[in-house]
């Protein structure tokens, strides 16, 4: 075998190496760079949490009405924040409602950005996201029941979310997007004013899962954070756009949406046998509980989800605490509201086959005896609970929450979760206080807030046994049952002035 000389060496080098100058590729730009970027190459998320540098975690939240207070908070509210463990698998993620600041929710660099470049490929992106409503679900033991998430309220954008490296998926809610959803795509440019809610509708919805979790009640809802986004809008007419600012990160909640159950084909059924044997009557009564105890004000069969076993977990419950103005609840499973009113009545114009309209027919018939109705009734406490009545009879941790909730300051309360206004602590302390002194149902007529005419109702009997018609699609209560009828209050406009409610005295 012939040798290669050194000179015939160094020029062997030299050709390699010209080579591999050649067909180096060009380094993909990083997505902090472009304006746009059409594909993003995952980067793992950094383990160290940003905002330290910001100093923006552990930050007690402003308390406007505390800010000159000498009060010595109880040990109650040092206690450590139970649900930031839970959040260990998504870098910097924030599970205390002291953590949240309005910065962190919008982008600060919007103009800036737009000055650019726009890439065709790029890099640096932490997550892929997905366009929920493109994404059909099949729960198990449905019977291959399938359905889609709805797009969500017009003040935030939803999407599926994966971090690199990771299988699991969450539900990951974007506000402050600079631009509208509506296909006109307009700019709307998120003001400090609505910053500053979207940060307090995050703060109450961290505040309940603590709540949850101190009550006993831990799973009734998905677990949330706030945790930094890094990802390209996956289609649409915004298809990569740069997210770089925090969104809520949910975990998704199993099974498919209650109202959906019962306008899908042939899961008729399934549905009366999964409310009538397998339902966790627990869950639903410790949710009836909550929903009373927090002033729950859009809770509604789209936000109920069930598996074919039964289990159960409450989603988007950012409309409560004194969220919604003029209201003290608004839930389906609260007798005396709007919502647990239409699952009784239906509203459904003046369609022969409506329920409003055949018990209207029938008023003066009494040998009529029961007619049409939904099946979602069959989520009344009344039902699952001995005798009807709840009582004082609390689950003991539910118990014992109220009673600490009754017995702590305003300001222990705010502290506590995290408020930074006293309205969602007074909620809390005075709904307590009463649940525990009148009972549930003595609370439930009685306690503060209390909701304008538009949201109340008379409370309508119960109907605990539900069947099949023999059409196969629709129900019909399997006992003498008629709604009590009253006239539909939406168009009732709630008064412009009024006698403002005080739940509490200034120094409790």
């Amino acid at each position: 075998m012939p040798r290669v000389g050194a000179g015939s060496r160094v020029i062997l080098l030299l050709m390699l190496a010209v080579e591999l100058v050649h067909v180096a590729p060009e380094p993909l730009p990083h997505v902090d760079d472009c304006n746009y970027c059409f594909e993003c190459v995952l980067t793992p998320p950094s383990t160290t949490v940003p905002l330290l540098r910001r100093g923006l975690l552990n930050r007690s939240p402003r308390r406007a009405d505390a800010a000159n207070s000498t009060h010595v908070y109880s040990a109650w509210a040092k206690e450590p924040d139970d649900a930031a463990a839970a959040a260990i698998d998504i870098p910097g993620a924030l599970a205390s409602a002291k953590s949240v600041d309005a910065s962190l929710i919008a982008p600060s660099d919007h103009e800036a950005k737009q000055l650019k470049p726009n890439c065709t490929k790029c890099t640096g992106c932490t997550v892929t996201l997905e366009s929920m409503q493109g994404v059909t679900i099949a729960p198990p033991g449905m019977g291959g029941v399938e359905f889609s998430h709805a797009s969500g309220a017009a003040n935030a954008w939803l999407f599926f979310g994966r971090l690199a490296g990771s299988r699991k998926r969450y539900i990951v809610k974007m506000y402050c997007m600079p631009y509208s959803r509506a296909p006109h795509g307009r700019e709307q440019p998120c003001t400090r004013h609505s910053r500053e809610a979207y940060a307090e509708r995050v703060r109450l919805m961290l505040a309940q899962v603590r709540l949850n979790d101190e009550c006993g009640a831990s799973g009734l809802t998905p677990r949330l954070w706030l945790a930094p986004v890094s990802a390209v809008v996956p289609d649409g007419n915004f298809a990569g756009y740069h997210i770089r600012w925090h969104g809520v990160w949910l975990e998704e909640a199993p099974g498919a949406p209650l109202f959906m159950l019962t306008k899908a084909a042939g899961a008729e059924q399934l549905l009366i046998n999964v409310l009538t044997t397998r339902l966790n009557r627990t869950a639903v009564v410790a949710q009836t509980i909550l929903d009373l105890l927090t002033a729950q004000c859009d809770r509604h069969g789209e936000n109920v989800f069930i598996t074919a076993s039964g289990q159960v977990q409450f989603i988007d419950n950012d409309k409560a605490l004194g969220v919604v103005s003029r209201c003290g609840s608004d839930s389906m499973l609260l007798p005396g509201n709007r919502y647990h009113t239409r699952l009784r009545t239906g509203y459904w114009g003046t369609h022969p086959w409506g329920v409003w309209e055949t018990y209207r027919r029938q008023e003066k018939n009494t040998s009529f005896c029961t007619g049409p109705i939904d099946v979602q009734v069959l989520l009344d406490y009344r039902c699952l609970v001995p005798e009807g009545r709840i009582g004082r009879a609390y689950p003991e941790g539910l118990a014992a929450c109220m009673r600490q909730l009754a017995s702590h300051p305003v300001l222990d309360i705010m502290e506590h979760y995290g408020f930074t206004t006293r309205k969602p602590a007074e909620i809390l302390k005075r709904r307590a206080r009463d649940m525990l002194r009148l009972g549930f149902e003595g609370a439930l007529v009685e306690s503060p807030p209390r909701s304008s005419p538009r949201l109340s109702y008379q409370h309508q009997p119960p109907c605990c046994d539900v069947t099949l018609n023999p059409n196969g699609y629709t129900y019909r209560c399997n006992e003498c049952w008629r709604p009590i009828l009253e006239a539909q209050k939406d168009g009732i406009k709630d008064p412009a002035t009024g006698t403002k409610e005080i739940l509490l005295d200034p120094g409790e």
